[in-house]
């Protein structure tokens, strides 16, 4: 078993390791023991992308228990981090939050979750806990706080700051999503602010996204059903994007980090054609029920998912093999 060196992440945004506060030092044991059961894990099967996700999870001076990615049907998978929350709810219940830890096994030192895996810690584990990530072999571990793969801090515009081009689309998008919208099973007073449609404005073209929510609860959010009317039309090239929702008290719509994940590799798919990066902005915008605008904000395709999950992350080999993929669509 490895022996690991941990170091963390700076909590200002940059990428610089640092000394353990000493806090996180009385928790040495046990991040050292929840690498060991990752590493030890043997619940990932990766069938179609060979990508062993190796976790485990407890609580600091309790008993950490596997996890691991579980790939079925086509292409279709349980994530790490899903199938750890669901190790971790089996083992500790509903009552015991306090210090958790998520462990990690990858190459590579720094975590990188996905939209999803995100979507589903945040609401389970809270935004406060901690990510530790290492070599199976041991060397140079980190250990990342939640926060960090989060991000609101948007910057508010009020209704008089959007920019012309974008007012234009908002009542398209209300107009358009409200109609395109098949959702017969969320209830309407549990996460308003989660009820959102999304305009893609590209080059040539503008797309409109909606929820379509099933009885088995894996919906289609509104940016990706956007996303997949570009990718069809072969139109990757994302000017911005306009987020609205329905006005729930204050605040800015939240859109999922599964959603905001999507956009991304859009816009990565653009970024491949071109040969040079992007990071269009996206305004979001909540209504009232008249349609009239209530306030308004700004952030963009990169800004609002740190440390991203994206096609990047299989290496230079894999992204000229994906260029080539897409230049052959169109």
């Amino acid at each position: 078993m490895g022996k690991w060196i941990f170091k963390t992440l700076s909590s200002d945004g940059g990428m610089e390791l640092h000394e353990l506060s000493s806090t996180q030092e009385a928790r040495i044991l046990s991040y050292t023991e929840v690498l060991e059961r990752a590493a030890q894990s043997v619940v990932a099967n990766p069938q179609f992308s060979n990508y062993f996700v190796k976790e485990g999870v407890g609580v600091a001076g309790g008993e950490m228990v596997p996890a691991g990615n579980i790939e079925y049907g086509m292409c279709q998978a349980l994530h790490g981090e899903e199938s750890a929350v669901a190790a971790y709810r089996a083992r500790y219940g509903r009552t015991n939050d306090k210090e958790i830890i998520l462990g990690i096994v990858k190459n590579g030192n720094i975590p990188e979750p996905c939209g999803n895996c995100r979507d589903i810690m945040l609401e389970d584990f809270g935004e406060d806990f901690e990510i530790v990530s290492g070599a199976a072999d041991g060397g140079t571990a980190v250990v990342v706080h939640m926060r960090r793969y989060l991000f609101s801090q948007f910057m508010r515009l009020g209704v008089a700051g959007i920019p012309q081009f974008a007012r234009e689309r908002i009542g398209i998008a209300i107009q358009k999503g409200e109609s395109l919208t098949n959702d017969a099973y969320s209830p309407s007073d549990i996460h308003p602010e989660r009820k959102y449609h999304a305009l893609i404005a590209t080059d040539y073209a503008d797309f409109v996204g909606a929820r379509d929510v099933m009885c088995e609860y894996h919906p289609i959010y509104a940016l990706r059903d956007a996303v997949r009317q570009a990718r069809r039309a072969h139109n990757p090239h994302v000017r911005f994007v306009v987020i609205v929702c329905e006005d729930f008290g204050g605040g800015a719509p939240h859109v999922m980090y599964k959603d905001r994940q999507h956009l991304l590799e859009l816009n990565l798919q653009a970024e491949l054609f071109a040969g040079r990066e992007f990071n269009p902005p996206v305004y979001l915008v909540t209504y009232g029920k008249r349609g009239q605008i209530v306030d308004a904000w700004e952030t963009s395709v990169k800004q609002w998912i740190p440390l991203p999950f994206t096609p990047r992350n299989f290496g230079p080999e894999f992204l000229e093999h994906l260029t080539r993929y897409f230049r052959r669509l169109g």
